[in-house]
Protein backbone atom coordinates (compact mmCIF):
# COMPACT_ATOMS: atom_id res chain seq x y z
CA UNK A 1 0.00 0.00 0.00
CA UNK A 2 1.18 3.35 -0.35
CA UNK A 3 -0.56 6.22 0.66
CA UNK A 4 -0.48 10.09 -0.63
CA UNK A 5 -1.51 13.20 0.84
CA UNK A 6 -2.05 16.33 -0.56
CA UNK A 7 -0.70 19.11 1.00
CA UNK A 8 0.58 22.88 1.65
CA UNK A 9 2.76 24.75 2.82
CA UNK A 10 1.97 25.78 5.61
CA UNK A 11 2.30 29.66 5.12
CA UNK A 12 -0.23 32.53 6.71
CA UNK A 13 -2.99 33.42 4.70
CA UNK A 14 -2.26 30.66 2.19
CA UNK A 15 -3.81 27.82 4.51
CA UNK A 16 -7.07 27.74 6.06
CA UNK A 17 -8.60 30.78 4.95
CA UNK A 18 -11.86 30.24 6.07
CA UNK A 19 -10.47 29.45 9.73
CA UNK A 20 -8.41 32.43 9.11
CA UNK A 21 -10.96 34.37 9.01
CA UNK A 22 -12.18 33.47 12.54
CA UNK A 23 -9.05 33.05 14.26
CA UNK A 24 -6.42 34.83 12.07
CA UNK A 25 -3.85 33.79 9.57
CA UNK A 26 -1.00 33.09 12.29
CA UNK A 27 -3.02 30.51 14.43
CA UNK A 28 -4.83 29.20 11.73
CA UNK A 29 -0.82 28.35 10.06
CA UNK A 30 -0.28 27.40 13.23
CA UNK A 31 -3.03 25.01 13.82
CA UNK A 32 -2.97 23.30 10.69
CA UNK A 33 0.68 23.05 10.55
CA UNK A 34 -0.28 20.51 14.07
CA UNK A 35 -2.58 18.63 12.58
CA UNK A 36 -0.43 18.18 9.33
CA UNK A 37 2.70 16.80 10.95
CA UNK A 38 1.11 14.69 13.59
CA UNK A 39 -1.08 13.29 10.43
CA UNK A 40 2.04 12.42 8.72
CA UNK A 41 4.42 11.39 11.28
CA UNK A 42 1.82 8.89 11.83
CA UNK A 43 2.80 6.99 8.59
CA UNK A 44 6.49 5.25 8.14
CA UNK A 45 8.57 7.31 5.41
CA UNK A 46 8.73 4.36 3.26
CA UNK A 47 5.13 4.25 3.21
CA UNK A 48 3.98 8.04 1.78
CA UNK A 49 4.25 10.26 -0.82
CA UNK A 50 3.48 14.03 -0.06
CA UNK A 51 2.06 15.68 -3.43
CA UNK A 52 2.36 19.72 -2.55
CA UNK A 53 -0.04 21.96 -4.28
CA UNK A 54 2.33 24.89 -4.70
CA UNK A 55 5.95 26.58 -4.58
CA UNK A 56 7.40 24.92 -1.32
CA UNK A 57 10.36 28.40 -1.53
CA UNK A 58 11.04 27.58 2.13
CA UNK A 59 11.50 24.23 1.46
CA UNK A 60 9.23 22.95 4.25
CA UNK A 61 8.64 19.54 3.10
CA UNK A 62 11.59 18.84 2.64
CA UNK A 63 13.49 20.37 5.99
CA UNK A 64 10.73 18.20 7.92
CA UNK A 65 10.54 15.42 6.20
CA UNK A 66 13.59 14.25 4.40
CA UNK A 67 12.94 10.58 4.35
CA UNK A 68 9.27 11.13 2.62
CA UNK A 69 9.16 10.96 -1.62
CA UNK A 70 7.59 14.51 -2.08
CA UNK A 71 5.75 15.61 -5.42
CA UNK A 72 4.29 18.54 -6.76
CA UNK A 73 0.67 18.67 -8.13
CA UNK A 74 -0.16 19.87 -11.63
CA UNK A 75 -2.49 22.46 -12.70
CA UNK A 76 -6.16 21.65 -13.12
CA UNK A 77 -8.93 21.35 -10.79
CA UNK A 78 -8.91 19.05 -7.87
CA UNK A 79 -9.90 16.27 -9.84
CA UNK A 80 -7.38 16.68 -12.40
CA UNK A 81 -4.67 17.02 -9.67
CA UNK A 82 -6.15 13.68 -7.84
CA UNK A 83 -6.33 11.54 -11.53
CA UNK A 84 -2.65 12.71 -12.11
CA UNK A 85 -1.29 12.02 -8.56
CA UNK A 86 -2.71 8.31 -8.89
CA UNK A 87 -1.47 7.64 -12.35
CA UNK A 88 1.99 8.68 -11.73
CA UNK A 89 2.09 6.88 -8.00
CA UNK A 90 0.44 3.42 -10.09
CA UNK A 91 3.91 3.90 -12.31
CA UNK A 92 6.01 4.44 -9.86
CA UNK A 93 4.56 1.60 -7.48
CA UNK A 94 3.47 -1.02 -9.31
CA UNK A 95 1.05 -3.61 -7.99
CA UNK A 96 0.39 -1.69 -4.95
CA UNK A 97 -3.12 -0.37 -3.74
CA UNK A 98 -2.97 3.70 -3.71
CA UNK A 99 -4.98 5.64 -1.37
CA UNK A 100 -5.00 9.38 -1.64
CA UNK A 101 -6.34 11.37 1.49
CA UNK A 102 -6.24 15.23 2.41
CA UNK A 103 -3.91 16.59 4.63
CA UNK A 104 -6.46 18.23 7.51
CA UNK A 105 -7.88 14.84 8.83
CA UNK A 106 -6.90 14.97 12.51
CA UNK A 107 -8.75 10.88 12.94
CA UNK A 108 -6.81 9.82 10.11
CA UNK A 109 -4.37 7.27 11.40
CA UNK A 110 -2.37 3.94 9.59
CA UNK A 111 -5.02 2.01 11.19
CA UNK A 112 -8.27 3.45 9.11
CA UNK A 113 -5.75 3.00 6.22
CA UNK A 114 -5.24 -0.46 6.85
CA UNK A 115 -8.65 -1.48 6.98
CA UNK A 116 -9.26 0.65 3.65
CA UNK A 117 -6.65 -1.44 2.12
CA UNK A 118 -7.98 -4.30 3.37
CA UNK A 119 -10.96 -3.47 1.57
CA UNK A 120 -9.36 -3.04 -1.29
CA UNK A 121 -8.54 -7.17 -1.92
CA UNK A 122 -12.37 -6.95 -2.46
CA UNK A 123 -13.37 -3.88 -4.05
CA UNK A 124 -12.36 -1.93 -6.82
CA UNK A 125 -12.26 1.37 -4.59
CA UNK A 126 -12.55 2.24 -1.22
CA UNK A 127 -13.86 6.26 -0.06
CA UNK A 128 -13.64 7.64 3.89
CA UNK A 129 -16.50 9.99 3.36
CA UNK A 130 -16.16 13.39 5.59
CA UNK A 131 -19.49 14.91 7.50
CA UNK A 132 -19.86 17.83 5.10
CA UNK A 133 -20.99 15.45 2.38
CA UNK A 134 -17.70 15.21 0.90
CA UNK A 135 -14.59 12.55 1.17
CA UNK A 136 -11.46 12.62 2.95
CA UNK A 137 -9.79 9.94 1.26
CA UNK A 138 -10.17 7.59 -2.13
CA UNK A 139 -8.54 4.78 -2.76
CA UNK A 140 -7.78 2.28 -5.70
CA UNK A 141 -6.81 -1.38 -6.32
CA UNK A 142 -3.43 -1.92 -7.82
CA UNK A 143 -6.10 -4.04 -10.98
CA UNK A 144 -7.55 -0.77 -11.36
CA UNK A 145 -4.26 0.31 -12.66
CA UNK A 146 -3.48 -3.03 -13.79
CA UNK A 147 -6.08 -2.92 -16.40
CA UNK A 148 -4.90 0.80 -17.74
CA UNK A 149 -1.47 -0.32 -18.20
CA UNK A 150 -3.28 -3.17 -20.58
CA UNK A 151 -4.78 -0.12 -22.46
CA UNK A 152 -2.71 -0.36 -25.55
CA UNK A 153 -2.45 -3.80 -25.94
CA UNK A 154 -6.09 -4.96 -24.89
CA UNK A 155 -9.18 -1.97 -26.86
CA UNK A 156 -11.74 -2.92 -24.19
CA UNK A 157 -9.69 -2.58 -20.83
CA UNK A 158 -9.61 1.03 -19.09
CA UNK A 159 -7.87 4.25 -20.54
CA UNK A 160 -5.94 7.09 -18.52
CA UNK A 161 -8.42 9.11 -20.21
CA UNK A 162 -11.38 7.21 -18.73
CA UNK A 163 -9.67 7.13 -15.31
CA UNK A 164 -9.57 11.01 -15.57
CA UNK A 165 -13.20 11.18 -16.43
CA UNK A 166 -13.87 9.23 -13.21
CA UNK A 167 -12.94 12.63 -11.58
CA UNK A 168 -14.48 15.09 -14.13
CA UNK A 169 -18.07 17.12 -13.84
CA UNK A 170 -17.75 16.91 -10.04
CA UNK A 171 -18.42 20.13 -7.66
CA UNK A 172 -15.89 20.57 -5.58
CA UNK A 173 -16.45 21.86 -2.32
CA UNK A 174 -20.00 20.95 -1.96
CA UNK A 175 -22.20 18.23 -0.13
CA UNK A 176 -23.07 16.45 -3.08
CA UNK A 177 -19.22 15.29 -3.91
CA UNK A 178 -19.19 12.18 -2.08
CA UNK A 179 -22.72 11.04 -3.68
CA UNK A 180 -21.61 12.35 -7.25
CA UNK A 181 -18.03 10.40 -7.17
CA UNK A 182 -19.39 7.04 -5.90
CA UNK A 183 -21.99 7.03 -8.94
CA UNK A 184 -19.64 7.81 -11.32
CA UNK A 185 -17.43 5.45 -10.01
CA UNK A 186 -20.24 2.98 -9.96
CA UNK A 187 -21.70 3.56 -13.63
CA UNK A 188 -17.88 2.54 -14.76
CA UNK A 189 -18.23 -0.54 -13.52
CA UNK A 190 -16.39 -0.20 -10.31
CA UNK A 191 -17.22 -1.99 -6.73
CA UNK A 192 -17.11 0.81 -4.45
CA UNK A 193 -17.01 -0.01 -0.63
CA UNK A 194 -17.14 2.56 1.90
CA UNK A 195 -15.77 3.40 5.59
CA UNK A 196 -17.20 5.26 8.36
CA UNK A 197 -16.94 9.31 8.31
CA UNK A 198 -14.46 11.43 9.62
CA UNK A 199 -14.04 15.32 9.98
CA UNK A 200 -12.01 17.03 7.85
CA UNK A 201 -10.69 20.98 9.47
CA UNK A 202 -12.17 23.92 7.10
CA UNK A 203 -13.51 26.33 9.31
CA UNK A 204 -14.41 27.33 13.04
CA UNK A 205 -17.08 24.98 13.62
CA UNK A 206 -15.04 22.34 12.48
CA UNK A 207 -12.27 23.18 14.85
CA UNK A 208 -14.83 23.72 17.79
CA UNK A 209 -16.49 20.10 17.12
CA UNK A 210 -13.11 18.29 17.08
CA UNK A 211 -12.27 19.99 20.17
CA UNK A 212 -14.71 19.79 22.82
CA UNK A 213 -14.89 15.67 21.26
CA UNK A 214 -11.64 15.05 22.23
CA UNK A 215 -10.45 14.70 18.41
CA UNK A 216 -7.53 16.52 17.82
CA UNK A 217 -4.02 15.90 18.35
CA UNK A 218 -1.77 17.19 21.34
CA UNK A 219 0.18 19.42 19.45
CA UNK A 220 -3.38 20.88 18.38
CA UNK A 221 -4.80 20.87 21.66
CA UNK A 222 -1.65 22.92 23.44
CA UNK A 223 -2.26 25.75 20.53
CA UNK A 224 -6.04 26.15 21.62
CA UNK A 225 -5.29 26.89 25.14
CA UNK A 226 -3.98 29.95 23.34
CA UNK A 227 -7.40 30.56 22.29
CA UNK A 228 -9.90 33.23 24.10
CA UNK A 229 -12.61 31.30 26.25
CA UNK A 230 -15.75 32.37 24.70
CA UNK A 231 -19.02 32.93 27.12
CA UNK A 232 -23.08 33.72 26.09
CA UNK A 233 -25.53 35.68 27.11
CA UNK A 234 -28.95 35.77 26.27
CA UNK A 235 -31.49 38.52 27.95
CA UNK A 236 -35.09 36.24 28.83
CA UNK A 237 -38.12 37.62 29.87
CA UNK A 238 -41.05 34.57 28.89
CA UNK A 239 -39.09 32.87 26.47
CA UNK A 240 -40.18 29.23 27.04
CA UNK A 241 -41.40 28.65 23.42
CA UNK A 242 -38.34 29.71 22.14
CA UNK A 243 -35.21 28.52 24.08
CA UNK A 244 -34.89 25.15 22.78
CA UNK A 245 -34.77 26.32 19.19
CA UNK A 246 -32.72 29.16 20.24
CA UNK A 247 -30.27 27.07 22.64
CA UNK A 248 -29.82 23.81 20.54
CA UNK A 249 -28.01 25.11 17.70
CA UNK A 250 -25.83 27.29 20.15
CA UNK A 251 -25.00 24.15 22.26
CA UNK A 252 -24.14 22.36 19.29
CA UNK A 253 -21.85 25.00 18.14
CA UNK A 254 -19.26 24.06 20.64
CA UNK A 255 -17.66 27.68 20.82
CA UNK A 256 -18.80 28.57 24.23
CA UNK A 257 -17.22 28.21 27.73
CA UNK A 258 -20.90 29.41 29.18
CA UNK A 259 -24.14 29.95 27.77
CA UNK A 260 -26.50 32.18 30.51
CA UNK A 261 -29.57 32.77 30.44
CA UNK A 262 -30.28 35.81 32.07
CA UNK A 263 -34.16 36.13 33.66
CA UNK A 264 -35.68 39.34 33.84
CA UNK A 265 -38.41 37.15 36.33
CA UNK A 266 -40.19 34.99 34.01
CA UNK A 267 -43.64 33.50 34.73
CA UNK A 268 -43.70 31.03 32.11
CA UNK A 269 -41.16 28.58 32.80
CA UNK A 270 -38.65 30.12 31.11
CA UNK A 271 -35.64 29.79 34.15
CA UNK A 272 -36.55 26.07 34.02
CA UNK A 273 -36.79 25.53 30.65
CA UNK A 274 -33.05 27.12 30.16
CA UNK A 275 -31.42 25.06 33.31
CA UNK A 276 -33.01 21.59 31.74
CA UNK A 277 -31.09 22.70 28.40
CA UNK A 278 -28.31 22.76 30.23
CA UNK A 279 -27.59 26.66 30.21
CA UNK A 280 -26.62 28.81 33.54
CA UNK A 281 -29.72 31.12 34.58
CA UNK A 282 -29.23 34.64 36.62
CA UNK A 283 -32.49 36.29 37.91
CA UNK A 284 -33.23 39.73 37.78
CA UNK A 285 -36.30 41.05 39.47
CA UNK A 286 -36.15 44.58 37.88
CA UNK A 287 -37.96 45.12 35.00
CA UNK A 288 -35.31 45.98 32.22
CA UNK A 289 -32.97 44.87 29.43
CA UNK A 290 -30.03 46.34 30.56
CA UNK A 291 -30.36 45.57 34.41
CA UNK A 292 -30.88 41.84 33.13
CA UNK A 293 -27.59 41.85 31.14
CA UNK A 294 -25.90 43.38 34.26
CA UNK A 295 -26.84 40.22 36.30
CA UNK A 296 -25.66 38.16 33.68
CA UNK A 297 -22.80 39.85 33.79
CA UNK A 298 -22.18 39.30 37.41
CA UNK A 299 -22.87 35.43 37.17
CA UNK A 300 -19.98 35.21 34.69
CA UNK A 301 -17.54 37.54 36.68
CA UNK A 302 -17.28 34.34 39.12
CA UNK A 303 -15.77 32.51 36.69
CA UNK A 304 -11.70 32.98 35.27
CA UNK A 305 -11.61 31.35 32.04
CA UNK A 306 -13.61 33.04 29.40
CA UNK A 307 -12.03 36.08 27.78
CA UNK A 308 -15.04 37.78 25.14
CA UNK A 309 -18.77 37.95 25.87
CA UNK A 310 -21.27 37.54 23.19
CA UNK A 311 -24.60 39.13 23.28
CA UNK A 312 -28.11 37.68 21.59
CA UNK A 313 -31.41 38.05 21.94
CA UNK A 314 -33.37 34.56 23.38
CA UNK A 315 -36.27 35.34 20.88
CA UNK A 316 -34.78 33.03 17.67
CA UNK A 317 -34.47 36.71 15.83
CA UNK A 318 -30.46 36.45 15.77
CA UNK A 319 -29.60 33.37 13.20
CA UNK A 320 -26.58 31.50 14.61
CA UNK A 321 -25.38 30.82 11.47
CA UNK A 322 -23.32 34.49 11.66
CA UNK A 323 -21.85 33.33 14.68
CA UNK A 324 -18.49 32.87 13.27
CA UNK A 325 -18.76 36.53 11.52
CA UNK A 326 -19.53 38.58 14.27
CA UNK A 327 -17.38 36.12 16.96
CA UNK A 328 -14.11 36.49 14.10
CA UNK A 329 -12.76 39.79 14.61
CA UNK A 330 -13.08 39.21 18.29
CA UNK A 331 -11.50 35.89 18.47
CA UNK A 332 -8.52 37.22 16.14
CA UNK A 333 -7.92 40.34 17.83
CA UNK A 334 -8.81 42.36 14.71
CA UNK A 335 -11.48 44.44 16.90
CA UNK A 336 -12.53 44.44 20.52
CA UNK A 337 -16.45 44.93 19.64
CA UNK A 338 -17.97 43.81 16.69
CA UNK A 339 -21.86 44.02 16.05
CA UNK A 340 -24.15 42.35 14.18
CA UNK A 341 -25.26 44.93 11.79
CA UNK A 342 -29.04 43.49 10.54
CA UNK A 343 -29.33 43.98 6.80
CA UNK A 344 -32.49 42.43 5.92
CA UNK A 345 -34.96 40.33 8.02
CA UNK A 346 -38.26 41.34 10.43
CA UNK A 347 -37.59 44.75 11.29
CA UNK A 348 -40.35 46.53 11.41
CA UNK A 349 -40.87 50.49 10.07
CA UNK A 350 -40.81 52.28 13.58
CA UNK A 351 -37.67 49.95 14.22
CA UNK A 352 -36.10 51.02 11.19
CA UNK A 353 -36.50 54.63 11.83
CA UNK A 354 -35.81 54.43 15.12
CA UNK A 355 -32.32 52.88 13.73
CA UNK A 356 -32.00 55.11 11.63
CA UNK A 357 -32.27 58.30 14.07
CA UNK A 358 -30.24 56.92 16.66
CA UNK A 359 -27.10 56.06 14.58
CA UNK A 360 -27.54 59.67 13.22
CA UNK A 361 -27.66 61.58 16.88
CA UNK A 362 -23.94 59.10 17.58
CA UNK A 363 -22.75 59.82 13.89
CA UNK A 364 -23.59 64.08 14.99
CA UNK A 365 -22.89 64.21 18.35
CA UNK A 366 -19.74 61.66 18.86
CA UNK A 367 -18.10 61.66 15.14
CA UNK A 368 -18.78 57.75 14.61
CA UNK A 369 -21.25 56.35 11.91
CA UNK A 370 -22.69 52.61 13.11
CA UNK A 371 -25.03 51.29 10.69
CA UNK A 372 -27.45 49.71 13.56
CA UNK A 373 -27.68 48.99 17.48
CA UNK A 374 -28.94 45.74 16.96
CA UNK A 375 -28.30 43.10 20.27
CA UNK A 376 -26.02 40.54 18.06
CA UNK A 377 -22.76 41.65 19.64
CA UNK A 378 -19.27 40.38 20.87
CA UNK A 379 -17.10 42.34 23.38
CA UNK A 380 -13.30 41.61 24.80
CA UNK A 381 -13.93 40.88 28.70
CA UNK A 382 -11.09 43.49 29.40
CA UNK A 383 -13.06 46.05 26.88
CA UNK A 384 -15.95 45.62 28.50
CA UNK A 385 -14.96 46.33 32.17
CA UNK A 386 -13.63 49.33 30.79
CA UNK A 387 -17.34 50.47 29.33
CA UNK A 388 -18.08 50.25 33.31
CA UNK A 389 -22.06 49.27 31.83
CA UNK A 390 -24.68 50.79 33.96
CA UNK A 391 -27.86 51.85 31.89
CA UNK A 392 -30.60 49.37 33.31
CA UNK A 393 -32.82 49.97 30.31
CA UNK A 394 -33.58 49.88 26.51
CA UNK A 395 -30.28 52.67 26.46
CA UNK A 396 -27.59 49.38 27.01
CA UNK A 397 -27.43 48.90 23.24
CA UNK A 398 -26.18 52.24 22.32
CA UNK A 399 -24.99 52.78 25.54
CA UNK A 400 -21.96 50.27 24.65
CA UNK A 401 -21.75 51.53 21.45
CA UNK A 402 -21.09 54.91 22.25
CA UNK A 403 -18.84 54.19 25.49
CA UNK A 404 -16.52 52.21 22.96
CA UNK A 405 -16.07 55.36 21.01
CA UNK A 406 -15.37 57.42 23.60
CA UNK A 407 -12.78 54.55 24.86
CA UNK A 408 -11.31 54.53 21.98
CA UNK A 409 -12.42 50.79 21.17
CA UNK A 410 -11.29 48.72 17.74
CA UNK A 411 -14.79 48.63 16.22
CA UNK A 412 -16.36 46.57 13.86
CA UNK A 413 -19.70 45.86 12.34
CA UNK A 414 -20.26 42.67 9.89
CA UNK A 415 -23.64 42.26 8.54
CA UNK A 416 -26.02 39.66 9.94
CA UNK A 417 -29.66 38.51 8.89
CA UNK A 418 -32.25 39.37 11.15
CA UNK A 419 -35.30 36.95 11.50
CA UNK A 420 -38.80 37.16 12.49
CA UNK A 421 -39.38 35.48 16.29
CA UNK A 422 -39.55 31.81 16.33
CA UNK A 423 -42.81 32.24 18.49
CA UNK A 424 -44.40 34.60 20.86
CA UNK A 425 -44.85 38.48 20.81
CA UNK A 426 -42.15 40.62 20.92
CA UNK A 427 -43.11 42.56 24.59
CA UNK A 428 -41.13 46.16 22.75
CA UNK A 429 -41.59 45.96 18.82
CA UNK A 430 -45.04 44.25 19.09
CA UNK A 431 -46.49 47.32 20.31
CA UNK A 432 -46.51 50.93 19.89
CA UNK A 433 -46.34 51.95 22.82
CA UNK A 434 -43.16 50.03 23.47
CA UNK A 435 -41.43 51.01 20.48
CA UNK A 436 -42.12 54.66 21.53
CA UNK A 437 -41.13 53.90 24.77
CA UNK A 438 -38.06 52.14 24.00
CA UNK A 439 -37.37 54.70 21.42
CA UNK A 440 -37.29 57.56 23.71
CA UNK A 441 -35.41 55.63 26.33
CA UNK A 442 -32.51 54.95 23.35
CA UNK A 443 -32.51 58.66 22.65
CA UNK A 444 -32.13 59.70 26.22
CA UNK A 445 -29.43 57.49 26.68
CA UNK A 446 -27.40 59.09 23.63
CA UNK A 447 -27.86 62.84 25.20
CA UNK A 448 -27.18 61.66 29.16
CA UNK A 449 -23.92 60.19 27.56
CA UNK A 450 -23.21 63.27 25.75
CA UNK A 451 -23.82 65.02 28.53
CA UNK A 452 -21.57 63.14 31.44
CA UNK A 453 -18.94 63.13 29.30
CA UNK A 454 -19.22 66.70 28.91
CA UNK A 455 -19.14 66.87 33.07
CA UNK A 456 -16.09 64.35 32.61
CA UNK A 457 -14.22 66.86 30.31
CA UNK A 458 -14.87 69.64 32.41
CA UNK A 459 -13.95 68.49 35.64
Amino acid sequence: MKQLFFVKPPVDGAVKTRLASFLGPTMARRIYESILVTLIRNFKGSEVCLYIASEDKDRYFQNNFPDYQQSYQTSGDLGDRMAHAFLESARKWPGQNILLTGSDIPEYHPSIANRANELLNSNDVVLIPSTDGGYTTIGFSYRVFRDIQKAQADSNSRSESDFFNLFSNITWSTNTVLQDQKQKLELSGLRVALLEALHDLDDARDLYFLYRNGKLPEATLELMEELPGIALLLPVYNEVENLEFVLNPLKESRFFEYIVCADNGSTDGSREKARELGALVSLCQRRGYGSTCLKGMELLDGYDDWDILLFMDADGSDDPADLVSVLGPVVSNEAELCLGARTSGALLPHQKFGNWLATFLIRWIYGYSYRDLGPFRAINRKALKRLAMDDPDFGWTVQMQIRAVQNGLCIREMPVTSRKRYAGKSKVSATIRGSVLAGWIILRTVFREFLLNKKDSSD
